[in-house]
């Protein structure tokens, strides 16, 4: 299963296709390193306007937004030690295209009526996808393209220091970053020498990482439906990498594997869960089948039972319990009784049996 990175901002309403991660690694698939780039004109209160993920293969290792300021590892990429000026390096680069963007945006929003988005005047969202590949040879390949509000907007060639696009205001904006020769001289050295020297950096110090599997940890549970069914849960916790199969059994046969979903968490890991409605009385039936490249073989999760099952079972051992206690106990008082011995709460209070209680109205003898 796979599902695009979503952002707590909440753009996913927008058909924003550069947001998507790329799509499952083939033998070679960890061997790019884009970042998806997004400025938004009317941020939502205490939310970025600038936001960056930085992506190797599939795998996120950095992410950045204006309201910190600085470029951060992401993931499994916490543990990677760099040398001290990497995420510096990032977060002057980060910075300069933060500037670019919103520069943008502000050409846009003087455009007015020239929207090109269908004569939409505003809000906009403004998105790149920079980096590179390395193709089959070893050739590294730049990628410098942009969206506005989902829609391609420009490229950028690296080679000539143009960016180009088929909308005037496509023009408006190229010459405008184009008359900051700092800026160009940036971007053309970023995709062509710095970008694969960060990506076989990464996949040499960081094969650990790129190689990180971790097997998910599982749970099927039965819940209350509509009336006369019941919803089976299956849910998949803390795995990596993010491909998973989840598939519903009956008496041992598969029948779907039902509604879906699969999000990111927060270390770099991710969840899933998938549900099937089923007729009540029937969950005992089924089993969830999950597949994962983290788990040896795949593995079948059984229905937990729900927990106030297991009461009855407790009151029946402890009933056991106690009536094993007080059989044993009358045996031990039957046979002290037949040789001729007081009962033990007699005993404790004798003067031969060693008192516990002290015996009221006599006075301790210094001796005693």
């Amino acid at each position: 299963m796979r599902m695009p990175r979503p952002q707590p901002w909440g753009l996913c309403v927008l058909p924003l296709l550069l947001l998507l991660p790329p799509q499952t690694p083939r033998a070679d698939g960890n061997r790019s390193l884009l970042y998806h780039l997004t400025c938004v004109s009317s941020p939502a209160p205490g939310t970025p306007a600038f936001w960056v993920s930085g992506w190797l293969g599939p795998q996120q290792y950095l992410s950045y937004n204006n309201l910190r300021g600085q470029a951060e590892p992401y993931g499994a990429w916490v543990w990677e030690s760099p040398v001290s000026w990497y995420w510096e390096k990032e977060t002057t680069d980060l910075r300069q295209k933060q500037k670019l963007f919103l520069e943008a945006l502000s050409v846009l929003k003087k455009g007015g009526s020239c929207s090109p988005v269908r004569g939409t005047p505003g809000p906009y969202t403004l998105q790149g996808l920079l980096g590179c590949e390395l193709g089959p040879d070893n050739v590294s390949v730049p990628v410098a393209k942009f969206a506005l509000n989902g829609e391609d907007f420009m490229t950028f060639d690296p080679k000539t220091g143009i960016w180009d696009g088929d909308w005037p205001e496509s023009a408006t904006i190229g010459q405008k970053w184009k008359q900051q020769k700092e800026a160009v001289n940036k971007e053309k050295t970023f995709l062509l020498y710095s970008c694969p020297q960060r990506l076989l950096g990464h996949l040499e110090r960081g094969r650990g990482n790129l190689e990180w599997k971790e097997p998910p940890s599982m749970r099927l549970k039965a819940r209350p439906g509509n009336p006369g069914f019941s919803v089976l849960t299956c849910s998949a916790f803390s795995f990596y990498p993010p491909e998973l199969q989840l598939r519903f059994l009956r008496n041992e046969l598969a029948v779907g594997s039902g509604e879906s979903h699969v999000g990111p968490n927060g270390d770099g890991s991710f969840h899933a869960w998938s549900s099937l409605t089923v007729k009540s009385g029937d969950e005992h039936h089924y089993r969830c089948l999950v597949q994962h490249v983290g788990l040896p073989q795949p593995l079948t999760v059984e229905l937990e039972s729900p927990a106030g099952s297991s009461m009855p079972v407790v009151g029946i051992v402890i009933g056991v319990f106690l009536v094993l206690a007080l059989v044993a106990g009358g045996v031990l008082l039957w046979r002290r009784m037949q040789t001729g011995m007081p009962a033990p709460w007699i005993s404790l209070r004798a003067d031969d049996g060693g008192s516990l209680l002290p015996t009221p109205g006599l006075a301790k003898d210094a001796d005693s």
